[in-house]
């Protein structure tokens, strides 16, 4: 797996999820033999890392962009990690500087200047590895850098490495407003990335900070905290699974059946602080398989809705006869944890027709993976990878503010000095409104594979 990195939130979500990664590999609460263990753990630094340091640390498998060095100054001089990256494989601008918030400078001038460095860099990593199991790009699409560097970038590279199985994985601004160009930047990075990418694997800043309120119960939640959610999440379903050796390429072709839906979440229970994970074993997994389903539910009647992933699994999951559930195209779960005869997992609740989009296949609907081996110690631990109607929302939210912004003129100028004209933003308009199209009319309209 070759991981890129863009900007300030993709360098510190990529750092996080390389924390998790080796913290994990290196756990000694797995419930496996040692020799097992051991096979799990050679399996994952083979994925993620490629060899030794000087010093004996790890080197990640990564791929650093940023318009400025100090993000990755700070994160790659992290002397507690058991881990590093290679000074190599920092790619920053020599002139320094950000991209203002502006996706148009992001996209045309700064990642014009880094997509030679970045390439070659990408190209060294893929000719060291026999088989590449994909490449996985993090980045924040409220700025400039990630989302309009990221956008460059990722475009050269679908075209340099058109076999590669390309993730995306996104990270959305608070609704409330990071930037005053925020909407316009997630827009324009949503049409780029929904072109280049097999996958986009879609995270909400106000829904994670909820998570974080909720369960982590961080005080004043930092940047850290989400970070490490998301770190959390993507270790979830992206550590080795028992007899799958290309997971990346699994989830994509399962999730992502027609090229039109590639989209998806990745909700987890049970998902609390270390802490607290001492009573993860109070859960039977039909506690928690139910309990994801419930993450599925969408308000029948107009009511306002909780968030079931800000709550912990109930032993106990009650039927909500004021709700329905989400059309998915295509869901997959991944369990890790230890599965008895007193406690089998059972995954026929989400297996049911009902569920899912008429014009899916039976046998493409849904999928399960399981991995006997603990997740950072926990007992049980289990994500489903959903692609489903519900994902136009935060993505409605962003063209209809985008919308209402571009109507007054809004900051236009900002795009026009750096070659994004009233076409292209039309353009962008147009492709990505008929993604939340598409999405909205799950329920209605059938579509031939």
């Amino acid at each position: 797996m070759l991981t890129l990195q863009f900007g300030q939130c993709g360098n510190q979500v990529g750092h996080t999820l390389f924390s998790n990664i080796a913290s994990d590999l290196y756990s000694q609460n797995t419930g496996l033999s040692s020799k097992r263990n051991s096979e799990y753990a050679q399996s994952g630094f083979d994925k993620w890392f490629k060899g030794l340091s000087k010093n004996g640390k790890h080197l990640a498998r990564a791929v650093l962009i940023d318009t400025e060095q100090k993000v990755i100054r700070r994160i790659c001089s992290d002397s507690d990690s058991t881990w590093a990256y290679s000074p190599s494989n920092v790619v920053s601008c020599h002139s320094g500087g950000g991209s203002a918030n502006n996706w148009a400078y992001g996209y045309s001038t700064k990642g014009s200047e880094l997509t030679g460095a970045a390439l070659e860099a990408v190209r060294q990593e893929i000719e060291r590895v026999d088989s590449l199991e994909g490449i996985l790009a993090l980045l924040s699409s409220a700025g400039g850098t990630g989302s309009g560097v990221g956008s460059h970038v990722m475009e050269i590279i679908r075209d340099e490495f058109t076999t590669k199985t390309i993730a995306t994985a996104v990270v959305l601004p608070y609704a409330s407003g990071e930037v005053c160009t925020q909407n316009y930047n997630t827009l324009l990075t949503l049409a780029k990335l929904n072109e280049v990418s097999d996958i986009i694997f879609m995270f909400e800043n106000d829904q994670i900070h909820s998570i974080c309120e909720s369960l982590v119960r961080a005080r004043n939640t930092s940047l850290n905290d989400l970070n490490n959610i998301i770190g959390c999440k993507l270790a979830s379903v992206l550590q080795p699974v028992s007899e799958t050796t290309n997971i990346l390429s699994s989830i994509a072709g399962q999730i992502t059946p027609h090229p039109q839906y590639k989209l998806a979440a990745i909700k987890t229970s049970p998902l609390a602080t270390s802490a607290l994970s001492t009573y993860d074993s109070g859960y039977k997994w039909h506690s928690i398989v139910g309990h994801l389903k419930q993450m599925l539910r969408i308000p029948a009647l107009d009511l306002k809705l909780t968030d079931v992933e800000t709550k912990m699994p109930s032993n106990s999951v009650p039927s909500k006869p004021t709700c329905a559930y989400s059309t998915s195209v295509s869901n997959m779960l991944i369990t890790r944890g230890a599965s008895t005869e007193n406690d089998p997992i059972l995954a026929t609740e989400l297996s049911g027709g009902e569920l899912y989009a008429d014009f899916v296949p039976s046998s493409q609907r849904f999928s399960t993976l399981h991995q006997p081996r603990r997740l950072l110690g926990r007992d049980k631990f289990s994500s489903l990878v959903t692609n489903n109607s519900q994902l136009h929302l935060p993505v409605n939210l962003v063209v209809e503010r985008a919308w209402n912004s571009y109507v007054h003129s809004a900051y236009l100028h900002q795009y026009k000095e750096h070659g994004v004209g009233e076409d292209d933003f039309l353009q962008a308009f147009a492709k990505v409104e008929n993604l939340v199209k598409v999405y909205k009319e799950l329920n209605i309209e059938e579509i031939s594979p």
